[in-house]
C-alpha cells in the first residue's frame, strides 16, 4: 500500500490513541519481568499491541502497521508459552517499540514514510516471534539489543564484527548514546547494576580530576559505558553469577573485555584509547585480573580508574553508611596493600582524595 492510501485526516486521532496505549504496554512488559507466568499481564500487553496495530491499519499507515504486527507476533509467542518474558526479551521489545515514535513523527511532519532502513532489526524481530525455546529467544533478544540503534538497524546480525566506520566524524555523542542504551539493557538483566553506570561515571571522572595529567574525558566516558557490554552475548546465569578462575566458563567470561572493545571499534575505529581502557579494565591492582588476549601495553591510567570503580561499586552499593566506610578501607587496602601493585602512585593518591566524597553517590 502506498503513501497515497494513508488517511491523514484520521491520523491525529490514531496517534492520540496509540500514545495512550504505549505507556500501558511498557508497564505490562516491565511487570512481566517480575511475573513472567502471568496470563493476565500477557493478555493485557497483547491487547495493547493488537490495538496499536489496528489503529495504524485503520488509517492505512501500512509500513508502521507491519512493523507493529511483527512485535505482536512476539507477544503471541508469549501467550502460547513458547518462551517467557525474560528481562532480555522485555528489553528487546521495549527498544524495538522505540522505533514506532520516529515512524510516527516522520509521517506527521513530512507526510512521508520514515526512510530509515530497518531490515536487519525487522528480520530479528520476525525470528524472535518464531522462537521456540527460552535460550533461542534470549539469544535473539541480545542481537536485537545490539541492532536496534542507528547505523545497525539495516545490517545483518553479524555486522558488528566488521571493522568499518559507521558513524561520522562527529560521532562521540552517537557512540555515547548507543553505549547508554547497551548499558541500560545490561542493567535490565542484572538488577544490582541499575545504578552502576552512574556511580562509575562519577567515580572515574572524580579520579581523573585528581590525576595529573588527566586522561581524555571523552575516551573515559565511552569506556565506562561500553566496558561490559560484551556480556550481552552471555547467558543470564553467567551474568548473575560470574564464574571463578578455573571453572568451566572462566575462559569464556574472560573474553568479554575484548568483545566489548571489538564491538566499539567495529563502529568507531578512532576510539582506540577507549578500547585500550576497556581491554585493560580488569588488570586489577594485584595484576591477577582479566587481561585481554595478546594485549601487552602498559596499563592506561583510565583502566586503573575504571578498575577502582568496578571494585568499589561491588563493595559498597546498597550498604549502610557504616559498612560504606569499611568498604572504602578494604578497597584502599587492595589498591595499596601489595608491593607488586600495577596501579601507579598517582591513581592511588587520586583515590585517597576522592573516596570520602563518593558516599553521596552510593
Amino acid at each position: 500500500m502506498s503513501l497515497a492510501d494513508v488517511d491523514f485526516n484520521l491520523l491525529p486521532d490514531v496517534i492520540t490513541e496509540v500514545q495512550e496505549h504505549l505507556p500501558d504496554l511498557e508497564r505490562d512488559l516491565h511487570r512481566l519481568v517480575e511475573d513472567p507466568d502471568s496470563a493476565d499481564l500477557i493478555a493485557s500487553a497483547f491487547r495493547h499491541i493488537h490495538t496499536i496495530k489496528g489503529d495504524f491499519g485503520y488509517c492505512r499507515a501500512t509500513p508502521i502497521m507491519e512493523f507493529v504486527h511483527q512485535l505482536e507476533n512476539v507477544l503471541q509467542s508469549l501467550r502460547e508459552k513458547h518462551f517467557l518474558c525474560s528481562a532480555l526479551v522485555a528489553e528487546a521489545l521495549l527498544q524495538s517499540m522505540d522505533q514506532i515514535q520516529p515512524m510516527i513523527d516522520c509521517l506527521v511532519n513530512t507526510h512521508q514514510f520514515d526512510p530509515t532502513p530497518r531490515d536487519g532489526l525487522l528480520k530479528l524481530i520476525v525470528q524472535l516471534g518464531n522462537a521456540r525455546s527460552q535460550n533461542e529467544a534470549d539469544n535473539l533478544s541480545r542481537k536485537i539489543l545490539l541492532t536496534a540503534h542507528g547505523a545497525w538497524l539495516a545490517e545483518p546480525e553479524d555486522r558488528v564484527l566488521q571493522p568499518d566506520p559507521l558513524f561520522p566524524d562527529d560521532a562521540p555523542n552517537s557512540i555515547i548514546a548507543l553505549g547508554e542504551q547497551l548499558a541500560k539493557g545490561l542493567a535490565c538483566r542484572q538488577p544490582a547494576w541499575r545504578q552502576r553506570t552512574r556511580f562509575q561515571l562519577t567515580c572515574v571522572m572524580a579520579l581523573n580530576q585528581q590525576y595529573h595529567p588527566p586522561s581524555n574525558e571523552e575516551a573515559l566516558h565511552i569506556a565506562v559505558l561500553w566496558h561490559d557490554v560484551g556480556l550481552l552475548a552471555e547467558p543470564d546465569a553467567l551474568l548473575l553469577t560470574p564464574p571463578t578462575a578455573g571453572s568451566p566458563d572462566w575462559e569464556r567470561y574472560t573474553l568479554h573485555p575484548e568483545r566489548s572493545a571489538s564491538w566499539l571499534l567495529s563502529i568507531a575505529p578512532d576510539c582506540t584509547e577507549a578500547a585500550q581502557i576497556i581491554r585493560q579494565h580488569h588488570l586489577w591492582a594485584n595484576g591477577k585480573g582479566i587481561a585481554a588476549p595478546a594485549y601487552s601495553l602498559p596499563p592506561h591510567p583510565g583502566a586503573m580508574m575504571l578498575a577502582i570503580a568496578d571494585l568499589l561499586y561491588d563493595k559498597v552499593a546498597g550498604l549502610t553508611d557504616t559498612d560504606y566506610r569499611r568498604g572504602i578501607m578494604r578497597t584502599l587496602f587492595e589498591v595499596n596493600g601489595l608491593l607488586d601493585t600495577q596501579f601507579d602512585a598517582l591513581v592511588i593518591n587520586a583515590f585517597e582524595a576522592v573516596a570520602p566524597t563518593l558516599n553521596e553517590v552510593t
